[in-house]
């Protein structure tokens, strides 16, 4: 009998947790509807990631060093991947203007916690990620 209680136990648990994560809050109904599908597939993404993290690996960071670049660089990953959301209604020559923006503070930030050599390995690797985003929106090139 005790078994019975602890499988109901668990179920019931495993119903809640699910019921809770299938429910979004008011702001993020408004959130998902605002948001545009990004211009690359999942695949695409993460072929992306992978490649940008070989690159990085040879760059050869402290373990202080990663943790800080990885931080600066995915969160501005994440600010470039909201310039296309319907609720920003930028047009596509404003969209250019805040993923360079973006681009530029980022690089303004890893530069300070980079050797010189390791700040050139940045800046050629992300010009590759710049170059791709260029053409997926059909920017005029910088």
């Amino acid at each position: 009998m005790k078994k019975i209680r602890v499988i109901f136990l668990i179920a019931f648990m495993c119903m809640l947790t699910t019921y809770g994560q299938n429910t979004m809050s008011e702001q993020q109904i408004r959130r998902q509807a605002a948001k545009v599908d990004t211009v690359y597939t999942v695949e695409e993404r993460a072929n992306m990631g992978v490649w940008f993290n070989d690159r990085v690996n040879d760059m050869q960071l402290t373990a202080d060093v990663r943790e800080e670049y990885d931080a600066i660089i995915f969160s501005r990953i994440y600010d470039m991947t909201r310039i296309n959301d319907k609720d920003k209604d930028y047009t596509d020559k404003e969209m250019q203007k805040k993923f360079d923006d973006i681009v530029d503070k980022m690089n303004m930030e890893v530069k300070k916690i980079l050797t010189t050599e390791q700040y050139i390995n940045h800046l050629e690797n992300f010009a590759e990620i710049e170059r791709s985003v260029y053409k997926k929106f059909n920017w005029a090139e910088k």
